[in-house]
């Protein structure tokens, strides 16, 4: 088996995209490829997939070592970037979010991801005249959506099989529901999600994007009330308070608020000196907000940790064989921080 990606694109709700589609390639029929590059899939069941949401202006190739990482697991991966509005930032790599649907008036009442229905119904269309290799090939009804900064936070907010057929999980890094003032919501407010599937919220101690981005919540340091409460399930941390300089934790108030259950199949993964983009392999430090973290580049040991993170949640969650459970992986010595509801 070797992994391949088949490019195509898709009308976005109106915006652009280009996406990636990777899966386990036959190794064994290269032969086949030699003068179209397209490698046929490898035999056997229907793969799950998993859709990986991108964070603003940060190309879809800096998360193609997670594909690498899953797809060997038996899994299809999907890496995807629409072009559209990023409000006063102009146009430029997108999710796809409906930032009306962030109302507090709207809130919940609608699927906030404006991309991820089409990119289904795309997936769901393909076949052999597409020159689709892994076309019948795709298991939609266990379809797992992910994402990163702001791809996280669409991934938490679509967290309803209603809105995303034959959902099973979703998880963000650096992606949280505290939403900003501008759009009519109170200071530091923290938004509830649907969670109807189990969520995995993942974070860095050094993430620097969300430490440079606490003006958005119009949150002042000295009126912190101090904070979050306890994890459902537990919390479990090293190194005494972990929640100085200021208290602004977005991820974790998300984790502590915004999931109104605790099933036991939620988790919180905080890992230690992790930043923003420790999610990118490699980091595009010409676009997006990289600048904001003196070395956005994450420690290899960091990205493998949360590589097995992330693929241990998806086989729980869609019932394949997986290696590590969760319940190993978070006493790493690089988690700093877990919890679980």
């Amino acid at each position: 088996m070797i992994v391949r990606g088949w490019h195509f694109s898709f009308d976005a709700g109106g915006d652009p995209a280009l996406a990636t589609l990777y899966y386990p390639g036959d190794g064994s029929r290269l032969e086949e490829a030699r003068l179209t590059g397209q490698v046929p899939a490898a035999s056997g069941e229907p793969w799950p997939l998993v859709i990986v949401m991108p964070g603003i202006n940060v190309a879809p190739d800096s998360y193609r070592w997670l594909a690498h990482r899953l797809v060997p697991a038996g899994l299809c991966v999907v890496t995807y970037a629409a072009i559209g509005s990023l409000g006063p930032a102009g146009r430029g790599i997108t999710p796809g979010l409906d930032l009306d649907a962030l109302a507090p008036a709207n809130i919940g009442s609608r699927p906030v991801a404006t991309a991820l229905g089409p990119l289904l119904d795309r997936l769901a269309g393909l076949s052999e005249d597409d020159g689709a290799p892994a076309a019948g090939m795709l298991d939609l009804s266990r379809v797992v959506v992910g994402g990163h900064s702001a791809g996280g936070t669409v991934a938490l907010h679509s967290s309803d099989p209603g809105w995303v057929p034959g959902l099973k999980a979703v998880f963000a890094y650096g992606g949280h529901t505290m939403t900003a003032t501008a759009l009519g919501h109170g200071e530091a407010a923290v938004v509830a999600i649907p969670a109807k599937v189990p969520v995995m919220l993942l974070a860095g101690t050094d993430d620097g994007v969300i430490a440079a981005s606490r003006d958005r919540y119009h949150r002042d340091r000295a009126a912190h009330d101090g904070g979050g409460g306890q994890d459902g399930g537990g919390d479990h941390g090293r190194g005494g308070d972990h929640d100085g300089d200021g208290e602004h934790d977005p991820v974790r108030r998300t984790f502590n608020e915004a999931i109104g259950h605790g099933r036991g199949d939620s988790w919180f993964v905080e890992l230690a000196g992790a930043s923003h983009f420790a999610m990118c392999h490699p980091v595009d430090t010409t676009s997006g907000r990289s600048f904001l973290e003196p070395d956005p580049a994450a420690d290899p040991t960091v990205r493998e940790l949360l590589g097995d993170l992330i693929a241990a949640f998806v086989a729980a969650s869609v019932g394949s064989a997986g290696g590590a459970g969760l319940e190993e992986l978070v006493t790493h010595d690089l988690v700093a921080h877990w919890g679980r509801r």
